[in-house]
């Protein structure tokens, strides 16, 4: 238990700071806690009514004893006396978040309400409904145009009929996970977009995006979509000051429309196998070959394999991949490596698994392994941690490991993770042919896990 004296100085501490100071604690915290503390002592009885955030959470409201119905019933009141309460127009932050079945009016009317201040900032809504309606956003939250920071999720739907009077110049970033978007009217709404992320759900109801075109400011895209049987017809990148790509393409893409991003800092594909894709592959893998961190997906790297006469960009700043095959393929890795000057670190993931009576019979597909003419330059002057997951020791995994081993000059670690049907005995057996293949490098260390 805490001593009387050390409570006394903490609350005379406390009570010394200005209400300026304690209203931004308090602003961190729900503000269901932060109403509570108003039985703190006169000075906190009203204090909770500056906030300039507020951060309201049905499922807060949740008890075994209680109904769905009642529940919600309990959350519109609580609401409504806190938007009585302080003052709406001074919110700067305001984050909102339950399930929502039978209050759609209300709802709209506090989203109207927070979005009229002129100091809004920062909205936050994730809104679900357990009946299977979805809940239409009100067009004055794309009026706002303090806004920097809108975030949407769940039972959403975000539609526009007419696009006049409708501008949001100072939105730095969007985060969208809804039901349904008109997904290229609202990105021609934020011509200062810097961070994007997307999750795309097709044929739910809602409008399937035909164009997708990003905005030219963008610095960070996250873009993932559905499994599903639709196709975008186009999709834009035309983000010259682009840092950051993360896409996640498992819907049908006809064309993809992409240009070099020279501040490109980190890309991540994962592209689904598809006969559309494979067309316009190398023409997104050629805008993204200026990055430092490259993660191609296994469903990636099978596109590309299918490509005719592929040839890799030159990687030139890259100094860490991550590539993930779902049959390991030693002829394409080898390839790109030799495109890659200054890589450091090689991360691979062996996606697809042989029977484990073939581990010291014959592997299910030949092997394709074949010596190299020439050895990739990083492989001698900068590659110096390798990491081969779900490693079964099929003849051409054993000979590409041996290869880099041997004349990997730099190497510190390579540690191998085997599939998790691997026991101990074959792991001892695997290591012992791995460590009597020479070491190019003095400090390496092989590791099994």
């Amino acid at each position: 238990m805490e001593p009387e004296d050390d409570k006394s100085e903490t609350s005379t501490t406390i009570s010394t700071l200005p209400d300026s100071i304690l209203c931004n604690i308090l602003s961190f915290l729900p503000t269901r806690t932060s109403i509570a503390t108003s039985v703190l002592s006169r000075r906190w009885r009203h204090l909770w009514k500056h906030l300039h955030v507020l951060n309201l959470d049905g499922y807060s409201f949740n008890t075994p004893e209680l109904s769905r119905d009642h529940v919600e019933d309990r959350f519109v009141d609580f609401v409504n006396e806190v938007l009585q309460q302080v003052q709406v127009r001074r919110i700067q932050k305001f984050r909102l978040e339950g399930e929502v079945r039978n209050y759609s009016c209300t709802l709209s009317f506090w989203i109207d309400a927070v979005t009229s201040g002129p100091h809004l900032q920062e909205l936050y809504l994730s809104l679900w409904n357990s009946s299977g309606s979805f809940y239409t956003l009100p067009y004055s939250v794309f009026s706002c145009t303090s806004l920097v920071s809108l975030i949407l999720k769940g039972d959403i739907i975000v539609s526009f009929d007419n696009l006049q009077s409708l501008q949001l110049p100072s939105l730095k970033n969007l985060d969208l996970e809804i039901i349904s978007t008109e997904l290229d009217k609202l990105l021609s709404l934020c011509p200062a977009l810097e961070t994007l992320k997307v999750f795309i759900f097709f044929n739910s109801g809602g409008i399937d995006p035909n164009e997708i075109h990003v905005p030219r400011s963008l610095k960070r895209l996250t873009l993932e979509s559905e499994a599903c049987d639709s196709t975008v017809d186009h999709l834009e990148i035309h983000t010259p000051s682009l840092e950051y790509l993360d896409i996640a393409l498992v819907a049908c893409y006809s064309q993809i429309s992409v240009r070099t991003y020279p501040n490109l800092v980190e890309a991540c594909l994962n592209i689904c196998f598809d006969d559309m894709h494979i067309d316009w592959m190398p023409k997104l893998l050629n805008a993204v070959c200026r990055t430092k961190f490259l993660a191609l997906q296994a469903s990636t790297t099978a596109c590309l394999i299918c490509v005719p006469s592929l040839e890799f960009p030159q990687f030139c700043c890259l100094v860490r991949l991550q590539i993930g095959f779902e049959f390991f393929n030693s002829r394409v890795l080898i390839d790109l490596l030799h495109c890659c000057c200054k890589l450091e670190a090689l991360l691979i993931h062996a996606c697809e698994s042989v029977s484990y009576g073939c581990l010291y019979g014959e592997p299910v597909e030949p092997s394709s392994w074949t010596q190299p003419v020439s050895v990739p330059s990083c492989v001698v002057s900068h590659l110096n941690i390798i990491e081969f997951r779900d490693y079964e020791d099929l003849e051409e995994e054993h000979e590409f490991i041996a290869y880099v081993i041997e004349r990997g000059l730099v190497l510190k670690t390579v540690t191998i993770h085997t599939r998790t049907f691997i026991d101990q005995e074959i792991k001892d057996h695997i290591l012992k042919k791995l460590s009597v293949v020479p070491m190019g490098s003095s400090i390496c260390q092989l590791k099994l896990e």
